[in-house]
């Protein structure tokens, strides 16, 4: 029978979710692995339609903090069948909020919410709020009133999530997460904001700009201009090529062959295509 366990995992780099999927048979099974927290129901990325072979194990490191979340598997395919089974829900417990690279969780830099730590949310953050849609507007020959045709209205917009460092380390952690990438995981905490916000808020940062209050005096204050778009969450689909020594032996005849076929190139290059050429 399909069992799944998870844990909240508090340690570095950051907090997280552990999920445990047991009793999928032997073979392969096709699963879909499903989170809802605050209202929403949606899949943990990375994890939509995975291949498992008797069990498995994954990370949701986009898990809200500070709130019940809940997490289903659901088996579209396998040697026992499909079903659906929903695990005991987990809170993951934080004493700060999070922003980080979506992609690479060692980035993640932990965020409170008033100044009395080293890297904090500013009075303006999450004030305030747009929701944009798209709207065309035509004139009508005749009428005084024009015809509209409305869009969707779309995800948060300028969102504010401008913050202070107060130590060198801090902003140059800061610093290197902002220069690195664009896009941004936020995961705040419970009650901050004018508005409850979502647990998980995935983030196109266009703009990042880097005021030093103090720094020319000798201190280490230093402001973040930050505004966002809400945004999905980024995905990537990587596909490698696998190889075996079989593979190999049956290609090259002696090891003399290897090192001739390998001449000028580096270890990596020979991880990427053991066959050269």
């Amino acid at each position: 029978m399909v069992a799944v366990v998870v844990e909240a995992l508090t340690d570095a780099p950051c907090p997280r979710v552990g999920v445990t999927v047991t009793g999928l048979g032997v073979g392969e099974s096709v699963v879909s692995v499903w989170r809802s927290a605050d209202g929403e129901r949606g899949p943990v990325r990375g994890a939509r339609r995975v291949v498992m072979t008797d069990a498995g194990y994954l990370v949701d490191w986009d898990a809200p903090l500070g709130r019940s979340v809940s997490y289903e598997v659901e088996v579209i395919s396998g040697p026992s069948g499909a079903s659906r089974v929903t695990a005991a829900p987990v809170t993951v417990e934080s004493s700060t909020g999070w922003l980080m690279d979506p992609l690479v969780p060692q980035s993640a830099v932990p965020v409170v919410g008033d100044s009395t730590d080293e890297t904090y949310l500013r009075a303006q953050a999450l004030s305030e709020l747009e929701y944009a849609a798209d709207v065309q507007v035509f004139n009508i020959m005749g009428s005084s009133k024009p015809v509209a045709l409305f869009g969707q209205r779309m995800a948060e917009r300028g969102l504010d999530t401008s913050v202070s460092t107060r130590s060198a380390e801090q902003n140059a952690r800061l610093e290197s997460l902002l220069k690195s990438t664009a896009q941004l995981l936020f995961r705040p905490l419970p009650g901050w904001g004018t508005r409850t916000l979502p647990g998980t808020l995935f983030l196109a940062n266009a703009s990042a700009v880097q005021l030093p209050v103090d720094v020319s005096w000798g201190g280490n204050l230093t402001r973040w201009d930050l505004k966002s778009d809400v945004v999905a969450a980024p995905t990537i689909k990587v596909l490698t090529a696998s190889f075996t020594y079989g593979d190999v032996k049956l290609l090259f005849a002696s090891y003399g062959d290897k090192q001739a076929a390998m001449s000028g190139r580096t270890y990596l290059d020979d991880l990427k295509n053991p066959l050269g050429g």
